[in-house]
């Protein structure tokens, strides 16, 4: 009897002793399961063989996806750093003089008229010969052509030959009192410049002679060929009041856009390309290079015929007109060289200045592998 006591107590105390009980349950461990499919899912088949199936997100094991692909990082160290900055200014420097100087060899002639009545004359003088081509612009000054609304305010289809597409062109899409479409619809359109110019030359003789103009170079090709269209004419008929039946021209227009070239007038495309500054010239028309102008404009005396139409005084604008010639480099702009000829004296004078901080408290490479030796 005694026996069994201790039996029964020393089985008590210690359970692995327990016939059937083995370590594994004593330390709270679960038996352990049949193993089952992994995440990529072995599928068997009838011959016994298993295969993986792919994983749908997973990238391809590509250089570019994977992150692998060769990259360069430069060490910035005053031996590459100055030389650097001083090749920089000895590049710009010369680049600089030579876009000044082409700059400063263009002719340009302006001449305001904004206080002209509605048709004045104002004579002027060419101090120097303008040879080659000679582009004559018309300046506007304080139009704010970039406004949101007003550069919206267009239909580029109805510009294709459409005449009823004026999605858009609110408030100029419809006439009010009719409600037929405008033609050319919108407030870019509306506003288009109209004044004229014509150019008369007074050469030694005193006998005056009008200057020849022509529109051929005005246009960009994009705007001429691909932008603006007018539509389609019969064939063997001309551009008439028929083709532009139905609809009604701008209310600031005073002619209809068939008597003056339709979409295919060359002020109206010029117009229409809108400037990004309030203050802006755009392309007129150029000197045709015949009879006495075959090399440009002689220096002398002319005189400029100007039909004022467009109202400028009612927003504090200005007008100008533009005689100018070109070079290399395009007009005359002075910017361009100043910046490049400011930038380069700017990195000829940083670069001394790294020099001199580089010798007076720079370190050579023996110094600082001495230092990393010293702190092993």
């Amino acid at each position: 009897m005694l026996k069994a006591l201790k039996y029964i107590a020393a089985a008590i105390m210690v359970p692995s002793r327990l016939p059937g009980y083995s370590t594994r349950h004593r330390q709270g461990v679960m038996p352990p399961r049949e193993p089952q499919p992994s995440s990529t899912a072995q599928i068997a088949n009838g011959d016994n063989r298993t295969e993986e199936k792919p994983l749908k997100n997973r990238p391809k094991a590509s250089n570019l996806r994977q992150q692998k692909l060769p990259a360069w990082q430069p060490i910035l160290t005053a031996s590459t750093v100055i030389p650097t900055v001083i090749a920089v200014g000895i590049v710009f420097i010369p680049i600089g003089i030579a876009l000044f100087i082409a700059s400063d060899s263009v002719e340009e002639k302006r001449i305001d008229y904004t206080d002209c009545n509605s048709v004045c004359s104002i004579t002027f003088q060419l101090d120097e010969d303008y040879t080659g081509d000679v582009y004559l612009y018309y300046y506007l000054e304080n139009f704010y052509q970039n406004h949101r609304r007003y550069v919206k305010s267009r239909s580029d289809r109805q510009y294709l030959g459409n005449l009823n597409e004026v999605g858009d062109c609110d408030p100029f899409d419809k006439d009010k009192a009719t409600g037929l479409p405008i033609a050319p619809c919108g407030a870019i359109a509306n506003s288009i410049f109209n004044d004229t110019f014509e150019i008369y030359y007074t050469p030694p003789n005193m006998i005056e002679q009008r200057v020849p103009t022509t529109v051929d170079g005005v246009l960009w090709d994009v705007d001429n060929d691909r932008k603006f269209k007018n539509p389609p004419i019969p064939e063997g008929k001309k551009l008439s009041v028929m083709l532009f039946a139905g609809t009604v021209p701008p209310p600031n227009w005073k002619i209809r856009p068939c008597e003056n070239g339709g979409f295919k007038n060359v002020d109206f495309i010029v117009w229409m390309r809108t400037a990004a500054l309030p203050n802006f010239r755009k392309l007129w028309r150029l000197v045709s290079r015949t009879d006495s102008f075959t090399n440009g404009l002689p220096r002398g005396q002319y005189r400029l015929k100007i039909d004022n139409n467009y109202p400028v005084k009612s927003f504090g604008g200005r007008k100008e007109f533009i005689i100018s010639t070109t070079s290399w480099a395009g007009g005359k702009n002075n910017f361009l060289g100043i910046a490049y000829l400011v930038v380069g004296s700017l990195a000829i004078v940083l670069g001394v200045v790294f020099i001199i901080i580089h010798i007076k408290f720079g370190h050579s490479m023996n110094e600082l592998s001495n230092v990393s030796a010293g702190h092993h």
